[in-house]
């Protein structure tokens, strides 16, 4: 059963108690607290910096660059994920644990996220591309199913046209292939705002978490100003972050009452170089990067899995890509498939079940198919050959 439901029936049985039995208002409230106890020093409870079974931490220096990485267990093909802007490896707590059943699986974090390399001034696709294609040579050593998140599907993107020999499938989970390239990103206002605003709140040598929070906006229907998130809700959201840091420093980010995507969030926004953001606006990220030329060099399987999205008449689009751009994916590839899901941008992480089951069904069609075709007594080789002409 769903956590939620049994905290919510919990609840309901309480409060019928208090009122059957009369429970004085006094212990109705230190059971209340008691339950937030519970819940947040809940030995069972998934905390953000917990490195899931089987795993282990690991660093690789490119020689530019330290990338941090954790590596699960071999237990098949190697599965490499990449997260997006402003998320490091945990961001995949929640569905590690399934896919190491049957992969062995990587998830790095690129420059200038988590325990990787800081270089401001030096953050673009070609340079993090670089990195990754190291990593792909020097530590998997083999074709690897590559999928990433947002930036990280982009990369997923360029690593299929730039290491072809590394690449066995490329999954793209709803990236801004084009909505975020320069100078177009200036014109989706939505995602501009988005970007300045962790900009302006989380840069220049400060943190300033309650002005981050405060100026989260969603647009509404038919109105020009976004609908902010209410000022109390920002203020206690850094409260109880910079209380929680104080009393659990080896647990800093594992807050009262916070879902783990929320508590992993905190921790993203607060150990990432938000230089890679200004990148992001000014163009820096994606100058040298051709999209078009980047798909047409592409000869692997594509899974491009697409959230939500919606276009405003102020803000532009919101979401990562519409489907126009969607389409210009599909007429620059020759291998694509696209499944629509009904969640926000990070699906492996506001809904892993999602993810997981879109995953692993292309994954066990895809391999199913080389099974299939490749007779026993072939070579390795010409499984790769057949399986890059696809």
């Amino acid at each position: 059963m769903n956590r939620t439901y049994l905290w919510v029936i919990t609840g309901i049985i309480i409060i019928v108690l208090a009122f059957v039995f009369h429970i004085p208002g006094f212990y109705i409230f230190l059971g209340i607290v008691l339950i937030l106890l519970a819940r947040t020093f809940n030995p069972f409870r998934l905390s953000v910096e917990k490195i899931p079974e089987g795993f282990i931490e690991k660093q690789f220096n490119t020689g530019a660059v330290t990338l941090n990485y954790v590596e699960g267990p071999k237990n098949g093909p190697s599965l490499l994920f990449i997260p997006g802007q402003m998320e490091f490896w945990q961001g995949y707590n929640l569905v590690l644990p399934y896919f190491s059943k049957k992969y062995h699986v990587f998830v790095v974090d690129v420059r200038g996220h988590g325990k990787s390399t800081f270089t401001p001034g030096k953050y673009s696709y070609n340079l993090i591309g670089e990195d990754l294609k190291l990593f792909l040579e020097q530590v998997i050593k083999e074709r690897t199913i590559v999928s990433g998140l947002s930036s990280g599907g982009i990369l997923s993107l360029w690593l299929a046209a730039n290491a072809p020999e590394c690449v066995l499938t490329a999954i793209i989970e709803d990236p801004p292939y084009f909505s975020s390239i320069y100078p177009r990103i200036k014109e989706e206002k939505y995602m501009y705002y988005l970007f300045k605003t962790a900009i302006e709140t989380l840069g220049n040598g400060r943190r300033d978490i309650r002005s981050f929070f405060a100026r989260q906006g969603i647009p509404l229907k038919d109105k020009e100003n976004l609908l902010l998130m209410p000022s109390f809700i920002a203020s206690y959201r850094s409260i109880s972050l910079a209380l929680n840091k104080k009393i659990r420093p080896h647990k800093k980010y594992d807050l009262l009452n916070a879902r783990f995507d929320q508590r992993a969030g905190l921790k993203f926004i607060s150990e990432y170089d938000v230089d890679f953001s200004k990148a992001t606006i000014d163009g820096r990220l994606t100058e040298g990067f051709d999209p078009e030329e980047t798909l047409k060099k592409i000869q692997c399987p594509v899974l491009l899995i697409h959230a939500y999205w919606s276009r405003h008449k102020t803000w532009g689009l919101i979401g990562a890509l519409d489907d126009d751009d969607v389409e210009k994916i599909r007429s620059g590839l020759k291998d694509l498939k696209v499944v629509r899901v009904d969640a926000i941008h990070d699906v492996h992480l506001a809904k892993p079940k999602i993810f997981i089951k879109v995953i692993s069904e292309y994954l066990d069609n895809l391999m199913g198919l080389r099974n299939k075709l490749t007779p026993s007594g072939i070579q390795e080789q010409q499984m790769n050959n057949f399986l890059m002409i696809q």
